[in-house]
């Protein structure tokens, strides 16, 4: 019996053994170390993420600016503060020899080493529509007869220089002795005219006017005559007063289908 019993209780301390064994890389309750350090991590990701969205706001305009550094050599400095001095100012010159005058301006400032003291010289003009012998032409027509725009630092002996070029009879605006400069906006506007139509749109030049006597050269209507009765600049239609069967009837024209009676 007895060795039964020792038998019996060397399975059991066997047993325990085997259990403990099983049990003893885990940690107890109360060290809770390992089981949260993987949430301390996930709070620190989060706690962080603001601070990463915060960086990664869009600049403003001027820290935009500020942050960019553009090399700027010294000439191309000197240059910027030099236009920034120049002013726009208006010329009367020949009638129909704007573009001779503009020539000589160019000329004499080149020739006198004047190019400090002067930007650009501009004959104002702009493309238009017109028709000839029945044909829409566009052509460059200048809009200010007998100006010109010159960019200049004004002072005493530049206003003598610019007076002293032939086809140059004075300045605009102001008084001889002390010219004014051209409003910036009205510049704008000018130089906008330059470049393109307003709005995109074709200028058209109208040889008619209402209460001119026209002759139909195309059309259903072709060989009639009639009074112009309206002119849409924008569509570039006529409004014609026909007599068809003794009544006087509006007839929609194209510039191109009538022609000067």
């Amino acid at each position: 019996m007895q060795d039964d019993k020792d038998k019996r209780q060397k399975q059991e301390s066997a047993a325990d053994g085997a259990l403990e064994s099983l049990f003893f890389d885990l940690p107890d309750a109360d060290d809770d170390s390992a089981a949260t350090a993987p949430a301390e991590t996930d709070a620190e990701t989060d706690a962080e993420a603001p601070a990463e969205t915060d960086a990664e706001a869009p600049l403003t305009e001027q820290e935009l600016l500020a942050s960019i550094d553009l090399p700027i050599s010294a000439a191309d400095e000197a240059e910027i503060e030099r236009k920034a001095r120049l002013e726009w100012f208006a010329l009367h010159a020949n009638t129909g020899h704007e573009n001779k005058v503009k020539r000589n301006i160019e000329m004499a400032i080149k020739s006198n080493h004047m190019e400090d003291h002067f930007g650009d010289v501009l004959v104002p003009i702009q493309e238009v529509t017109e028709m000839k012998n029945g044909k829409r032409v566009t052509t460059k027509r200048k809009f200010l007869p007998g100006y010109l725009l010159i960019e200049m630092l004004m002072n005493k002996e530049t206003h003598h220089f610019v007076n002293s070029i032939p086809g140059v009879t004075g300045f605009i605006g102001g008084t001889p002795q002390k010219p004014e400069p051209v409003p910036q906006d009205e510049v704008d506007r000018i130089l906008g005219r330059i470049k393109e139509p307003e709005d995109g749109k074709e200028m058209l030049e109208i040889p008619y006017k209402v209460g001119d006597s026209v002759q139909v050269i195309d059309g259903p209507f072709s060989d009639w005559v009639g009074v112009i009765n309206e002119i849409n600049h924008e569509k570039g239609k006529l409004k014609v007063m026909i007599s068809i069967f003794g009544k006087e009837t509006p007839v929609e024209l194209d510039f191109l289908q009538v022609k000067q009676n």
